[in-house]
């Protein structure tokens, strides 16, 4: 079995109390078969407690006020420190380790819903590493494509490369990104995974990034929609989710409300200094992409659909960096690292601890238009355009 970790995983370290936001509330947590005739096998009071706060028909512990019942009044876990660590649920064990299964391969990345996970993973400078270590365990799925994921895995690792080629802007990247997605859903599509591989190789040709960067800035001058009126697009899309957080869902209604209510000359020139300033520094995308086209992309070796998983990373990108945009036009045109790591953990929350929000963001993405895709093409033209406009606001 072979294990693939980002190089800065085992850097972790749980905040415990001292964290933002603790892991044990805002999400049902579900009880894995194992844990649950552990707590049923539980003696004495603790043990009482225990068979009396969980829901036992849906697998999970009980909630009071949005919060599990064993998460204290200090923000830590009475299981942990009345029962020991080694009857914690499996759920609990792992977060925020996020663990994708396939065929004799685990790849295991952070979650950036979690605050501390978020600081390493948008706080690393370096290009992301992946580091892979194996054992003797192997094992068979049934109907498992070792073709297709192999084609899978040899276009993330080019999606990656592509992303953390910093001579290039961030904006162009995320576009030929979703380009090679484009083209490479299409031989899957028609059942020409041979052509993958050479399809590969040119796509790393400098010539043909070069040719690939200006069809990508041609499309900001064919665009038939105004920015403000894309991200006012896909800002309404979580508004179609579960709400887990009160409290964000308000705030996203109040940001739509600033932003899109003003002027659309006022939204662009905001929008062109945002960007000019580099308020969000060009790694930070770059990060933030990386993580989603690691967590994610190979996961099409389940349903064949590859382009959706990177239009689910170049519009959850756009969105945080919407959030962004909106909190610094609020505070006068200031925004902190702190603010800009919360604003992301708190949408990868309501994103990733809700199935139901995941499958439905997937199915959002799975449009294979050519005009649908140009629209996002537009706009990270667009984007990089405005980064070479002087403004002031």
């Amino acid at each position: 079995m072979l294990y693939t970790v980002p190089h800065f995983y085992k850097k972790f370290r749980c905040t415990a109390s001292a964290c933002p936001a603790t892991c044990c509330a805002g999400w049902q947590i579900v009880i894995d078969r194992k844990s649950q005739k552990k707590y049923k096998a539980y003696r004495g009071t603790f043990g009482n407690r225990l068979k009396n706060s969980i829901n036992w028909k849906e697998e999970a512990f009980e909630q009071y006020s949005g919060r599990c019942a064993f998460l204290n009044e200090k923000n830590l876990c009475d299981i942990y420190t009345e029962a020991g660590p080694e009857m914690l649920c499996a759920t609990c064990r792992k977060y925020p380790r996020h663990i994708e299964e396939f065929e004799n391969e685990r790849e295991i990345s952070l979650s950036m819903s979690c605050p501390e996970a978020a600081r390493l993973i948008l706080g690393e400078k370096e290009k992301v590493r992946f580091v892979t270590a194996e054992d003797e365990k192997e094992e068979e799925l049934e109907e498992f494509d070792d073709f297709l994921y192999s084609a899978l895995q040899d276009t993330r690792t080019v999606l990656i490369e592509i992303m953390q080629n910093r001579e290039e802007d961030v904006f162009v990247r995320m576009a030929q990104t979703l380009a090679l997605a484009h083209d490479v859903q299409s031989r899957i599509d028609a059942g020409k995974l041979f052509d993958v591989e050479a399809l590969l190789e040119r796509s790393k040709n400098p010539s043909a990034l070069k040719k690939c960067r200006e069809k990508v800035l041609a499309h900001g001058e064919k665009s038939v929609l105004s920015e403000m009126e894309i991200c006012k697009a896909q800002m309404e899309l979580p508004g179609e989710w579960e709400v887990l957080d009160e409290d964000w869902y308000s705030d996203r209604v109040k940001w739509r409300s600033m932003l899109y209510l003003s002027c659309p000359e006022t939204y662009n020139k905001w929008k062109r200094a945002f960007r000019q300033q580099a308020v969000i520094p060009q790694e930070e995308y770059e990060q933030m992409m990386v993580y989603y086209l690691f967590t994610y992309f190979c996961g099409a070796v389940y349903d064949g659909d590859a382009l959706s998983k990177v239009k689910m990373a170049v519009v959850s990108t756009l969105i945080w960096e919407e959030t962004v945009f909106a909190v610094w036009t609020e505070q006068c045109f200031h925004i902190s690292f702190d603010e800009r790591l919360r604003l992301a953990w708190r949408y990868c929350r309501e994103l990733e601890h809700s199935d139901p929000n995941l499958i439905q963001m997937e199915n959002l993405m799975d449009f294979r238009l050519e005009a649908e895709c140009g629209i996002l093409m537009g706009q990270l033209a667009a984007a990089a355009q405005q980064k070479q406009e002087r403004v002031r606001i």
